[in-house]
């Protein structure tokens, strides 16, 4: 994990307030390897601990001698698990090995060392199939307890669909109940959409033949817009422009000719007349649309003086409404409804991700990546308020923000180039923490999946299907396995991936997204009342 210290700013009351914040990076130092340690007695190695009931919050430090705390993820409706755990990955050397009920469980009684671990359900105590061995160290000097990894199985929850390489997803209520489907585009420009809890495709829209046929990657996401009456469509691209289906069908609804090939959209009532519409940005040229979401009838266009990095996004100011792009050229404008620029801001370097807006308290906040850090301004008057510098290093991807902690303040995750994922606090600009794993994460999700109360950060995670950091302090707290039945991630050729989260009708959360091997689309079951704010 790097650790960055905090740095306090001349006014904290501001988001990065003038000053520069360095996101200077250190590497943690691993710590030596520990001994081999000699097996407790026997005595002390089934000392049973009463099992934890689901949902129950993490125990105190002072209510046990150093001990592990382990959790996982298992299986719906199966509540009695086998936890083991050993000395050595292989399992000759087991130190624990009980039934438990619940899926947590404090183990006690061990001496210090280098520990693995693994679960599997023990409701018939036949045909057991443990999850992956997880590490976890327990140090001499451990006051309390050490947490290990929250592990997911590799392929006992959630459901796999065959839709191919995924290049977009995007969630959406696209029928009436509580089920929230995904849509996506594939890599081949084929826009599709799946069941949320089967993954049973609604519909394929075998349109964009013309991105497939020159090796282009769509960068087009979906845009899910209410237009007719309640009813959803989607936008998504086409040759010769853009195109609106029906949510639950994908039948066409209307289609724009765009000059130019469309590039990004959002969906918003831009003019503040109560009816959404559909912003469009295009390259080759570079254009800006506004689209009646009814009909797709442009009601504006006007030319960029540039390539826009990223989605439009909308902001709200004094009651009046706008969009902001952020252009690679290093501008980032403020639009009105009728597409002329309303105040431009000027950042060092090159724009390489899509702005995101925060509200503090009255003020919004813009923020927007660059090929040298993490830029902040405010809105209408597009001042830049600081920048906090990725030494070495360059912002990527898309911006993700939610209220991490539940302090009324949103905090926002970047992830860079090098794979690293930081959090950032915009109270007051500082760095709370910044972990590494993100090889090829394109953005963050949120949920609470340890139960602290705290909203965790969820990015792809290479060979791994998915990544837990702790919104408190970046420690890795959940491991989602990919397995060894599918193809190496290495054959994707380092294309970034998108993971969403979603409630799902049992009451917890759906972590959804491309797998590693580009292959097709998984979802995995998240704890009950992990989802507690949609991620952005």
């Amino acid at each position: 994990m790097i650790h960055i210290p905090p740095r306090k700013l001349q006014n904290p009351l501001r988001l990065l307030a003038l000053s520069s914040v360095l996101l200077t990076v250190a590497v943690a130092q691993r710590k030596p390897a520990a001994k081999k340690v000699t097996p407790p007695k026997p005595a002390a190695t089934t000392s049973r601990t009463p099992s934890k009931p689901d949902g129950q919050q993490k125990p105190q430090a002072q209510q046990v001698a150093p001990a592990i705390l382990v959790r996982w993820e298992g299986k719906p409706g199966i509540s009695r698990y086998r936890l083991q755990l050993a000395t050595d990955e292989n399992f000759t050397d087991i130190v624990f090995d009980q039934a438990v009920e619940g899926r947590q469980y404090v183990v006690k009684g061990l001496p210090p060392g280098d520990y693995f671990w693994r679960v599997a359900p023990a409701a018939a105590e036949t045909s057991i199939t443990y999850t992956r061995p997880e590490h976890v160290e327990l140090s001499s000097t451990t006051k309390g307890v050490e947490v290990a990894d929250v592990l997911m199985p590799s392929d006992d929850s959630g459901w796999r669909t065959a839709t191919g390489d995924v290049a977009t997803l995007v969630p959406a209520q696209l029928r009436t109940g509580a089920v929230v489907d995904f849509v996506g585009v594939g890599a081949d420009g084929r826009a599709f959409a799946v069941d949320g809890a089967s993954g049973i495709s609604l519909w394929n829209a075998r349109y964009g033949a013309g991105a497939a046929a020159s090796g282009s990657v769509p960068t087009f996401a979906p845009v899910v817009v209410s237009a007719r009456q309640g009813e959803r469509d989607v936008v998504v691209a086409n040759d010769g422009g853009v195109h609106a289906l029906q949510g639950d069908t994908g039948k066409e609804v209307w289609r724009a000719s765009l000059e130019g090939r469309a590039a990004s959209g959002v969906a918003t009532d831009v003019d503040g007349d109560g009816n959404p519409e559909v912003v469009v940005v295009t390259e080759s040229p570079s254009k800006f649309y506004v689209l009646n979401a009814s009909s797709g009838r442009v009601v504006a266009s006007q030319n960029l003086g540039g390539e826009v990095v990223g989605a439009p996004c909308p902001v709200e100011f004094g009651g009046k409404h706008g969009v902001v792009v952020g252009l690679k050229n290093g501008s980032v404008e403020l639009r009105g409804a009728d597409g002329s620029v309303v105040a431009t801001a000027k950042v060092e370097g090159e724009v390489t991700t899509a702005p995101i807006a925060v509200k503090r308290g009255e003020m919004t906040i813009l923020v927007v990546g660059t090929d040298n850090g993490l830029w902040a301004m405010g809105v209408p008057e597009m001042k830049v308020l600081g920048v906090i510098k990725a030494d070495n290093d360059s912002v990527r991807g898309t911006l993700a923000s939610a209220d991490v902690d539940g302090d009324g303040a949103p905090e926002i995750v970047m992830l860079t180039k090098r794979g690293r994922v930081a959090l950032v606090s915009t109270s007051d600009g500082n760095v709370r923490w910044s972990s590494e794993g993100a090889t090829d994460a394109a953005t963050a999700s949120f949920a609470d999946v340890n139960g602290d109360g705290v909203l965790d950060v969820i990015v792809a995670g290479g060979k791994d299907f998915a990544l837990g950091f702790s919104g408190k302090d970046g420690s890795l707290v959940m491991k989602v396995a990919e397995g060894g039945k599918h193809p190496a991630a290495e054959a994707a050729g380092g294309a970034l991936r998108t993971l969403v989260v979603a409630p799902s009708l049992g009451g917890g959360g759906m972590l959804v997204g491309g797998d590693p091997a580009h292959v097709g689309l998984r979802a995995v079951e998240l704890p009950k009342g992990s989802v507690k704010t949609a991620s952005k």
